[in-house]
């Protein structure tokens, strides 16, 4: 039932910018892509609960708007340590997968000991994170 009522409103609003597109010759997009953006949070929700530094989730919250520069230092910092550089962040499955457990107060190996599809995921939204922060 509340499908119907999305799709009906989806159509009476197509419906007036189609009026107002006949009217001026415009449709105006500006408005539907401020829309679209939201908070870069992510809440992963997985197929099966999982086992996470001794306890069972069945969602895990990634606060990326809650990052700060120190955090993308120390995640630097870190990899230097281990003999390990990273050029561009945006492309390291390392470095995303750092930035992720940071984001979800959680140990990076805990993320990747996850199952794949649920890894990547993750560490998609983490990209994500950091191309739309303009990294």
């Amino acid at each position: 039932m509340d499908e119907n009522k999305v799709v009906q409103g989806q159509e009476e609003e197509f419906a007036e910018e189609m009026k107002e597109a006949e009217k001026t010759g415009i449709v105006s997009m500006a408005d539907k892509k401020k829309e679209k953006k939201s908070s870069l949070n992510y809440t992963h929700n997985f197929k099966t609960p999982v086992e996470i530094e001794g306890k069972q989730h069945k969602t895990l919250t990634f606060y990326f708007e809650k990052l700060t520069g120190e955090d993308v230092e120390a995640i630097e910092e870190e990899l230097q340590d281990q003999n390990k550089y990273v050029l561009t962040p945006e492309v390291s499955s390392v470095f995303q997968t750092m930035l992720a457990a940071r984001a979800a107060g959680v140990g990076a190996d805990e993320i990747r000991r996850l199952p794949l599809g649920e890894y990547m995921k993750i560490k998609n939204q983490a990209r994500s994170f950091l191309i739309e922060s303009g990294y």
